[in-house]
């Protein structure tokens, strides 16, 4: 079904998001056979860099470093709203993996942390009755090149025996050693941030062309994502109005020229 709009909103967990467009866009519509057959009539991300509070308009050039860009801050995007919708600073472990060997490959590295997740999953349900691991880890570049990872997952014991832990860690990664460091976001209300901001900054990083940027469990639960009347029904459900914006931004739409007016609320703070 074809949708004309010009309202947008993201619930992702206690963030809200509302994009409003001053030209109106189509959502459902399907371009004609040609050159870009099969895209969506619409540009569905806004391109929020959440690490620097900004709104980036990627330019439009066909590089493989350019398109990694742009893939890259999508994923960023993508990467937020995930964690804002299955996982909280309360409840949630947030941890961070590194070897203590030059690990360097992303592909070597990724199989060391693919094979620990699988040992971690097996240590969830024995320890803590049968509970599901649920996950979403970014990878971020040391100064000396250096792989390392930040995780936060759900399904772990209250009080996990993080010596257990390590011991998983360096057998999977074939004894080279490394740490795992614990962090404490039990006051943090936006993980989605919190998360990103942990990301390897440079977003046409060589080293992550052809590559993902992050790993997750599957069957995570997705953020709500609506337009049109039904956004403006639930802006007004939640009662945005008149309320405390915790970021917004104004920037020329590079395709219709039009202003588009960026909102961010959260609920926690509301």
């Amino acid at each position: 079904m074809t949708i004309v709009y010009n309202t947008k909103v993201y619930k992702s967990g206690n963030v809200i998001e509302v994009y409003r467009y001053q030209e109106s866009r189509v959502a459902g519509f399907k371009a004609s056979k040609g050159k870009g057959s099969g895209a969506k009539f619409l540009n569905i991300e806004d391109f929020v860099d959440k690490d620097t509070g900004e709104i980036n308009d990627v330019p439009v050039q066909d590089t493989k470093l350019e398109s990694r860009a742009k893939s890259n801050i999508r994923a960023r995007n993508n990467i937020r709203r995930l964690a804002l919708s299955n996982f909280s600073g309360k409840e949630s472990k947030f941890i961070t993996f590194t070897f203590h060997e030059n690990v360097q490959d992303l592909e070597e590295a990724n199989t060391y942390f693919t094979k620990f997740i699988r040992s971690l999953k097996n240590y969830t349900k024995k320890k803590n009755d049968n509970e599901k691991l649920t996950y979403l880890a970014v990878i971020e570049f040391q100064e000396r090149g250096a792989v390392h990872y930040h995780m936060i997952c759900n399904g772990l014991p209250k009080y996990p025996n993080y010596k257990e832990i390590i011991d998983l860690w360096r057998k999977a990664n074939k004894d080279k050693g490394g740490s795992v460091k614990v962090e404490d976001i039990r006051h943090v209300d936006n993980v989605g941030a919190y998360i990103v901001k942990y990301m390897t900054k440079a977003d046409a990083d060589e080293r992550l062309v052809g590559k993902k940027m992050y790993q997750c469990s599957k069957g995570l639960d997705k953020p709500l994502e609506i337009a049109g009347e039904k956004a403006e029904e639930l802006v007004r459900e939640l009662g945005l109005e008149g309320k405390k914006i915790v970021y917004q931004n104004e920037y020329q739409d590079k395709h219709t020229l039009g202003k588009v007016t960026y909102q961010e609320y959260n609920l926690n703070r509301l």
